[in-house]
């Protein structure tokens, strides 16, 4: 009776260690995957910006969101692309965000980037 009352608890002991790794293993990724989105909205929301503001200017601008502890760096330039035609494409931009930030103790950096063309958007 001992005998079976020990084996028992040591099954018992097993299976709690068990489901408690898994809960914590899920509660880490799901962690990792809210900071991921947060960020990747963060970037998103910077690139709509830079993009569609009403005249574009080259430059570096750099914006720190104290909330978040990221550094954002946004980079306009101007592109000179050329149509099927071979026109050169004028007033076309480009805007590159860069985020950097610390996750899990490690320094890490993201971007996105887009561009603009700006006869496509001005309604003047």
């Amino acid at each position: 009776m001992l005998m079976e009352v020990i084996l028992s608890l040591i099954i018992f002991g097993i299976v709690c260690t068990a489901f408690t790794k898994g809960l914590s293993s899920l509660w880490r990724n799901t962690s990792f995957i809210k900071e991921e989105l947060t960020i990747t909205q963060i970037l998103d929301s910077a690139l709509y910006e830079a993009l569609y503001i009403s005249t574009l200017v080259e430059g570096t601008s750099e914006v720190y969101v104290a909330e978040l502890d990221i550094t954002l760096e946004v980079e306009i330039t101007p592109l000179e692309l050329e149509n099927e035609e071979g026109a050169i494409l004028q007033q076309m931009w480009e805007a590159k965000v860069v985020a950097r930030f610390e996750q899990n103790n490690r320094e890490e950096e993201r971007s996105v980037r887009g561009w603009r063309y700006l006869p496509l958007y001005n309604t003047r």
